[in-house]
């Protein structure tokens, strides 16, 4: 029986977590935060004023913080997605996840973007990674 559970659990650590990982840094990444930040820059001026008006970033002017905001949702998901610096890019996501919640929109899914977003802080970008090849990141 525990030769069993152990092969079982060799091929959830070689073959299920890694692909796990690379779906949540692409569902993340591409699904979420990429397209809305294509969705800012088709309109740029709407997203100026929504920082304006509704998402009122406190000590950060409007204009600036829709830059920073398109910025981050097109150039942090990149790097989730590649697993390219994926704990940066990730935290980065995370923080922003955070802002979004509090100043922005509430809306009770932010809470699971986050714990997703921690988990890959945690862990990296994992075998199907960039960083693996780059870092050598043994898991």
């Amino acid at each position: 029986m525990m030769n069993l559970y152990s092969a079982f659990s060799n091929f959830c650590a070689t073959a299920f977590a890694p692909l796990a990982n690379l779906a949540a840094r692409i569902y993340m990444g591409y699904s979420i935060f990429f397209v809305s930040g294509l969705a800012k820059l088709d309109d740029f001026e709407g997203t100026v004023e929504l920082f304006e008006e509704d998402w009122i970033i406190p000590l950060l002017p409007p204009t600036p913080a829709a830059y920073l905001a398109t910025a981050g949702e097109l150039v942090l998901p990149i790097l989730l997605i590649l697993g390219l610096f994926t704990r940066i890019g990730a935290l980065g996501l995370f923080i922003m996840t955070i802002v979004i919640q509090v100043y922005a929109i509430q809306d009770p899914q932010h809470y699971i973007w986050m714990l997703v977003l921690g988990m890959l802080v945690g862990y990296g970008g994992d075998k199907l990674s960039i960083d693996n090849f780059l870092f050598k990141n043994k898991r």
